[in-house]
């Protein structure tokens, strides 16, 4: 990795992976809770229009508790489509406000979208290019699921950007506890052969893999349906003692995971 990556810089954070369904909205949200805590003039973008979760759950709310049309990503969720012609620009455009840290939620299959921005299609140098000279570096915050796709996403996006950007592997516990239970990110065996595995050892040792908390699943279900920040879930008086005690170690885990990280998040 080099030399730039460790300076002080602005951050503009992507949650990724190509694969849908793997959890980014999770560690959006969780992320969203860290760094307004940390830092409250984090702006936040939901890349999958009016219908993400993101903006769903942390989007400022109308006096009826509608989500506003108009949103203040210093405060609530701005959005937009990167799948579209018409929007996917706002992206590299949320640079302009020169806010210190900037978080995406993007969509499954977002590369190919980064790519067109600048690029024609063709790579993201021309991306990049315009991110550092705003004075920002991107932070890639890769999820990761026991599926191959979510790997192959990793593989992907690191040969797009290379050392560009700072990478990180978000390994999301709801798949599973224990490394066989994400063979292709850790590998495995058939018959004394090793599979798997090469994208991780890929990643540059001074990267910090994180280890994201699963909520029990039933608890999980309820706060999904309320739409709200977990860490406005965790004071609910829809939730016995015992199920808030679950949401705040679910937050007080996440925080201390994106701790580990925090000079790539801009901290």
């Amino acid at each position: 990795m080099s030399a730039k990556s460790s300076d002080k810089k602005k951050r503009i954070v992507l949650v990724v992976c190509n694969k849908g369904g793997v959890g980014k909205s999770v560690v959006s949200r969780a992320l969203t809770d860290f760094l307004r805590a940390a830092a409250p003039d984090t702006h936040v973008y939901d890349a999958d229009g009016g219908v993400g979760s993101l903006v769903a759950s942390y989007g400022t709310r109308d006096e009826n508790g509608q989500v506003k049309k108009e949103q203040d990503p210093a405060k609530g969720v701005g959005y937009y489509d990167i799948r579209s012609d018409a929007s996917r620009n706002q992206l590299l455009d949320t640079l302009a406000s020169g806010a210190p840290i900037i978080v995406h939620d993007l969509a499954g299959g977002s590369l190919g979208e980064i790519s067109r921005i600048m690029d024609d299609g063709d790579g993201v140098d021309g991306f990049i290019d315009i991110v550092e000279q705003q004075g920002y570096r991107v932070t890639l915050l890769h999820v990761i699921s026991n599926v191959q796709g979510s790997t192959a996403s990793v593989r992907e996006y690191l040969k797009a950007f290379g050392d560009r950007a700072d990478h990180v592997p978000v390994i999301n516990t709801f798949w599973g506890k224990k490394n066989e239970d994400f063979p292709f990110w850790y590998g495995y065996e058939v018959n004394g052969s090793k599979k798997g595995g090469n994208t991780k050892a890929s990643i540059s040792p001074d990267d910090t893999e994180l280890l994201f908390p699963a909520l029990p699943p039933g608890i999980f279900a309820r706060v999904e349906n309320m739409s709200v920040p977990y860490s406005v879930a965790a004071k609910s008086d829809d939730f016995s003692l015992v199920e808030k005690g679950h949401v705040n170690r679910f937050n007080e885990k996440a925080s201390a995971e994106f701790l580990r990280i925090k000079d790539k998040l801009g901290l």
